[in-house]
């Protein structure tokens, strides 16, 4: 039988806390709309105000001056160029930028036909869009946009069953125009549009050829630029339909926001957001062994920030080894989870209270609880505070199962207003931050082998299903042979 104990483990924060005066204003920055605090962290003082290695300001000069920093692929990543409005874009990416604005305000000021958009994406085709609109729609546009991601025919079914095909549009957005996820449901769509499809369907592609056999009009191919890669795309045409559902004062928004960030982090990386970022996440896993990070989202604009999050962090980061090939001797990236906040707290916050493990936390909310009369942003607010104290710093009770160790790393950001312009700087800065966390560990963020080797095992087992080829797989074909037999009716 186990020995009660209520006595909580060491805790870090609160030992630093005591100890280190002047800690909770040492540990807060301030760039553009965002203020962060990392006072709750077992970071010292002494090393959240180290200068960055001199390795990341020549990184962040390389990035914008469109040197090559993807160096499996040989290319640049241009993607800080589609929100600025300097003279030194190629006018390729301002043609581009520009179709782009023409086509989605055309869509929002209902001077077409469609009156629901339906965007077909997946990963960085789908997270960033969607994200968007779903923190920025003040339903004012002419289209109503709908988001197909999963392949799921009973969905798709519903759906369809709901529109009109002479009102509805389509957005096919795939940079190679060749993601199976995202052409099987394309090709429903088509058939069920009529034949008249392509006057009321765009791609947003770096291969327009593929596009335009698939039977897209030209007029309607609206290019990706071949160095912007997918999970930093939601600024390119793959934010078409995210543009026409928020309108173009609040997509211009949005980009100035990037380009804000952009601005910072080239000014000053380290006491950027995005630099902050990096050096806090870097410090937690390299300097303390953390190897998760929850987004809490207590402003329910940014409810699917995770989720992007998700795709932008580990699809970069998730390496083995660095740049070179050798076998990384740091951490690489974290497991990223997380949701809305208050709903987290009646599923996973107990675990992450109580739980044996501690996880460092990011909370994401808004800091002014005023314009809202049903004083919802207030109790978000507080529950955000009230949470982040709780995780951080624990509570004593006399009771075991009552007490609450504490010790999870949390860091607050907070803005005052979620609006466009906020949201631009914030994606920017976090894919800023995921940059700067390669540059640190010696990783490329910008190739993803994993995920190509993936789709091309999946290739290879639809041939089997499908008959078409025989793989030498003894499970694959116990499974075949299972699916083949009769169905046995179960007892009872």
């Amino acid at each position: 039988m186990s020995q009660k104990n209520n006595t909580p483990p060491a805790n870090p924060i609160a030992r630093l806390l005591d100890s280190e005066p002047g800690r909770s204003a040492a540990m807060v920055g301030e760039s553009g709309r965002w203020r962060l605090d990392a006072s709750l962290t077992p970071i010292p003082v002494a090393d959240w105000s180290l200068a960055p290695p001199v390795d990341e300001v020549a990184a962040i000069r390389r990035l914008f001056a469109g040197d090559v920093v993807n160096a499996s692929e040989r290319r640049p990543a241009r993607h800080p160029w589609l929100r600025s409005e300097g003279d030194g874009r190629p006018e390729s990416i301002r043609t581009d930028q520009r179709r782009l604005a023409e086509t989605a305000d055309a869509l929002y000021a209902g001077r077409t036909p469609v009156r629901t958009l339906l965007h077909v994406g997946i990963g960085g085709s789908d997270l960033g869009p969607r994200l968007v609109v779903d923190a920025l729609d003040e339903q004012d546009s002419a289209v109503d946009v709908r988001w197909l991601s999963t392949l799921d025919d009973r969905a798709l079914t519903r759906l369809l069953g709901k529109l009109d095909p002479a009102t509805t549009g389509l957005v096919v957005a795939s940079k190679s125009f060749a993601t199976r996820e995202t052409l099987l449901q394309a090709e429903a769509v088509r058939s069920w549009l009529g034949s008249d499809w392509a006057e009321r369907t765009w791609a947003a592609t770096s291969q327009a050829e593929r596009a335009a056999q698939w039977g897209v009009a030209e007029a309607h191919v609206l290019r990706v630029d071949e160095a912007v890669g997918g999970r930093f795309s939601v600024w390119s045409s793959v934010g078409l339909a995210a543009a026409a559902g928020i309108g173009p004062v609040r997509w211009a928004e949005f980009l100035d926001g990037g380009a804000v960030a952009d601005h910072s982090v080239r000014t000053d990386p380290s006491g950027a957001l995005a630099g902050r970022l990096a050096h806090a996440i870097d410090c937690l896993m390299r300097d303390h062994g953390f190897g998760t990070l929850g987004v809490i989202a207590y402003e329910p604009a940014y409810r699917r920030l995770a989720d992007y999050l998700q795709q932008l962090v580990m699809e970069s980061l998730g390496k083995r080894v660095d740049a070179d090939g050798h076998d990384l001797a740091g951490p690489s990236s974290p497991l990223v989870f997380g949701g809305a906040g208050t709903d987290l707290q009646h599923a996973l916050f107990q675990a992450v209270h109580q739980g044996r493990q501690r996880h460092p936390l990011l909370l994401v909310g808004s800091a002014d609880p005023s314009g809202d009369a049903r004083g919802f942003r207030g109790e978000q607010l507080a529950n955000l505070l009230g949470q982040a104290r709780a995780l951080a710093l624990g509570r004593h009770d006399d009771d075991a199962q009552r007490l609450l160790p504490g010790g999870n790393p949390v860091i607050t950001l907070l803005t005052r207003r979620p609006d466009a312009r906020a949201l631009g700087e914030l994606l920017a800065h976090f894919e800023h931050a995921t940059y700067l966390l390669g540059v640190r560990w010696g990783i490329n963020p910008f190739d993803q082998w994993g995920v190509e080797e993936g789709k091309r095992q999946a290739a290879r087992f639809r041939a089997a299903i499908d008959g078409e080829q025989r793989i030498d797989d003894p499970a694959l074909n116990d499974l075949l042979a299972w699916l083949n037999a009769p169905e046995s009716n179960p007892p009872g």
